[in-house]
């Protein structure tokens, strides 16, 4: 539509929701129960998205998993003549020393002939893996799940003639921190022993600081060939995981498997539908949904915070909660992602933990009053004695980022009672305590501003008034004022936050953008965007600041091209799904779309089944690809919502349903053909409403009577009241807009797995 004046705009926009939702009777309602409708097969839909295996893989880094958010397995061969089943659980540590990880040991499937090939295939709709192994005397075919709900696996075996007499059995690891072993000889966790208890044979790992992991299986022959279940328990500092671990395998056992399977089914089947996204890019659509299926599978509100491994285990040297980006970024994606309750497991650590980390500061900082995390800490969120990171690299900054994922969920949720309610809720004592940590450190140098003393800038180097601490300084003192305000707290800090951020310091700048800190230059690689913090995800800088989109700007491709590699290439790795954040911040989807496939493409790191191994696994690095996607299609960032903000010239065509915008908005919009043609947002809370829909020219509204007005050039400010939604459109459409995938070119499915 040619552009017209306001007035003129609005009525015919009264008249084109007149003609799309009221034909027939006069008194119809004009707002259906729902603006818009799926037409997704889910089943169909996430085939083209499993992770196939064409050849069988052979270690760790490539074999297929599974998980319940607390149980984990990974199937890969292991030598000439086996199928191994790695089991981890994540609540099976140490306690003692720095309360690592222990491993536990796998289920080994010994054929009977040798290994000649097999195939795989990862169902992500119904979270199982199913397979077949070849040997020269025969075939196995299996199916493999952990229940949802149960902390057991199991395992159905259909072998042939030749093949009748392959065997399962528990193969247990030693149960040792083989890190502190090594390094400090601590005494060794006593050898396994079996016993059988209840008619159940069981594995019993007793450790040296107490408490027990007890292991137990079972097998029986079905109607069709074998079906295995084995279940891990732990306790401490009673032991008593024998005897939970056999009262878990007689409650699966008497369970018909047909009412098992269902039950497990449901809760993906619940899970996947809750947003839809669907881009003409195959790798990264798989890669997407791939990740998901994996998050989901390490995290459930209920069960404990995602480290490095996940449930699963794989020798590492990061076997404990890394908190300078590791446990921050994995939890990124739930946000937008409308997966919130995937967030919980991190929200009810805090919650739970709470005064463990007013502890770390009274024995790291000797302060009062104050709350803070070491560099990384046990599952307990305590520091250990700093065998696994030396003291120089503890840092305030680390718990208050950590402390804005908290912030995130609220945000998405609006939840007030994670505000209001601080008996139950720790986030905004703890970010108090946080900004007194900073407070307390604070100095009045010479130039009459607040100053930093010599911090670490995480994976870069020390310096004084470094960017990283001051805008986690910043935001945290903006995120305290804020809400004293809106919920009327009289906090009797307020003057003091105020008056901080009146006289602290500016960031450091210099001729490249945004420095590391004072007198310190971003001039050598550095793959952490520690400098760049107060851009994404913090975004504490006003972008429609000509000046300070400049500066933005200049820092982000300066960081880009500062390396010493042939390539010039400063970043590698996980530090590309940054780099797309930060790019798609500024609208820049052909560097943001550069960055994600540089990211999937180095196989240095991702690898097969999409798991990140930087010698040691950590699983977040592949994981927050999810949000550096998300960035590209919604930002909402700066109480304002963006629809596709950062599209590339190549993606004509786009889709999402129900991603979640802060303020508590389920937002769903589609683009052809370059174009944005629709988009519908719901208020879940009732919060001003400000949206930048990206049309060219005019549009439609299905419900003039809802206040709008435009704000700013192409931002317009919805009056919606809690659970209404309104659906913006340039096209004429039915009443009811459909989403439905983008069609793929032929094979182009399944890109993730081992191809021949």
């Amino acid at each position: 539509m040619k552009k017209q004046p306001r007035t003129q705009l609005l009525f015919v926009l009264a008249v084109a929701a007149i003609m799309s939702f009221s034909s027939g009777c006069a008194t119809q309602s004009h707002e259906p129960k729902t603006l818009v409708k799926m037409q997704v097969d889910w089943p169909s839909f996430l085939a083209r998205h499993d992770m196939v295996w064409e050849a069988m893989p052979t270690h760790f880094d490539t074999g297929a998993f599974l998980g319940n958010g607390m149980l984990g397995a990974t199937l890969y061969q292991q030598g000439d003549k086996g199928l191994r089943f790695e089991m981890g659980r994540s609540d099976v540590t140490e306690h003692r020393r720095d309360n690592a990880r222990l491993p536990i040991g796998g289920l080994v499937l010994t054929t009977v002939g040798k290994i000649q090939g097999g195939t795989m295939r990862l169902d992500l709709w119904n979270a199982e893996v199913r397979g077949t192994v070849t040997t020269d005397k025969g075939s196995i075919s299996f199916r493999s799940f952990i229940h949802t709900d149960n902390m057991a696996i199991l395992i159905d075996l259909q072998p042939s003639d030749g093949e009748k007499g392959c065997a399962m059995a528990w193969n247990p690891a030693k149960c040792q921190d083989n890190r502190n072993v090594k390094r400090f000889k601590d005494p060794l966790n006593p050898p396994e022993r079996i016993e059988t208890i209840d008619g159940i044979q069981v594995c019993i790992q007793e450790r040296f600081a107490g408490g027990e992991c007890a292991t137990a299986w079972t097998e029986k022959q079905t109607a069709t060939g074998r079906r295995v279940i084995l279940s891990i328990a732990d306790s401490f500092p009673a032991k008593t995981a024998g005897t939970q671990v056999v009262k878990t395998m007689k409650e699966v056992a008497a369970v018909a498997p047909a009412t098992l399977l269902a039950s497990h089914r449901a809760w993906w089947h619940a899970f996947y539908p809750k947003n839809f996204v669907s881009i003409p890019d195959a790798k990264l659509e798989s890669f997407y949904w791939i990740q998901w299926y994996k998050l989901a599978s390490a995290s459930r509100p209920d069960r404990v915070p995602v480290d490095l491994l996940g449930p699963w285990y794989r020798d590492t040297g990061w076997p404990r909660i890394w908190w300078n980006l590791n446990i921050q970024t994995l939890y990124l994606p739930v946000y937008t992602g409308n997966r919130l309750e995937l967030g919980e497991s991190f929200i009810n650590f805090i919650d739970k933990k709470r005064d463990n980390f007013y502890r770390n500061a009274k024995e790291i900082w000797k302060f009062d009053d104050c709350a803070t995390v070491p560099h990384t800490t046990c599952y307990e969120g305590l520091r250990g004695d700093g065998s696994c990171a030396p003291d120089k690299y503890i840092n305030p900054g680390d718990f208050t980022w950590a402390l804005h994922n908290y912030y995130l969920q609220y945000r998405y949720s609006m939840d007030h009672s994670m505000i209001t309610d601080q008996k139950k809720h720790a986030f905004f004592p703890l970010l108090k305590g946080s900004i007194n940590l900073y407070l307390k450190i604070l100095k009045k140098g010479g130039d009459g501003k607040l100053h930093l003393p010599v911090l670490h800038s995480p994976e870069y180097g020390d310096a004084a008034d470094n960017n990283y601490n001051l805008s986690l300084l910043r935001w945290g003192c903006q995120t305290l004022l804020q809400l004293n305000k809106r919920y009327q707290l009289n906090d009797p800090m307020a003057e003091t936050w105020e008056q901080t951020l009146k006289d602290l310091v500016p960031y450091p700048v210099d001729g490249n953008g945004l420095s590391v800190g004072a007198n310190t230059p971003f001039v050598r690689p550095h793959r952490h965007w520690s400098h760049m913090l107060l851009v994404h995800p913090l975004h504490v800088m006003d972008f429609d600041d000509p000046a300070n989109r400049e500066l933005i700007t200049k820092s982000i491709r300066h960081w880009l091209k500062t390396g010493d590699t042939k390539s010039g290439d400063g970043i590698f790795g996980w530090s590309r799904a940054a780099a797309a954040s930060l790019c798609a911040s500024l609208g820049d989807g052909e560097n943001a779309i550069k960055m994600i496939h540089g990211h999937m493409a180095d196989a240095r790191f991702v690898r097969p089944n999409t798991m990140y191994i930087e010698g040691s696994p950590v699983i977040e690095c592949s994981i927050v690809l999810n949000r550096s996607l998300q960035d590209m299609l919604l930002q909402s960032w700066g109480d304002k919502i963006n629809i596709f903000p950062a599209i590339p010239a190549e993606w004509k065509d786009a889709v999402f349903h129900d991603l979640l915008a802060e303020g508590a908005f389920q937002v769903s919009a589609v683009r052809k053909g370059g174009k944005t043609r629709w988009v519908r947002i719901k208020s879940l809370a009732g919060e001003p409403c400000r949206v930048r829909p990206g049309f060219e020219g005019d549009f439609f509204t299905s419900h003039p009577s809802i206040p709008m007005k435009e704000v700013h050039p192409g931002v317009f400010e919805l009056g919606l009241a809690k659970g209404q939604e309104i659906l913006l459109y340039q096209d004429r459409v039915d009443s009811q807009p459909a989403v439905k995938p983008i069609p793929l070119p032929e094979g182009s499915n399944n890109f993730w797995g081992i191809k021949k």
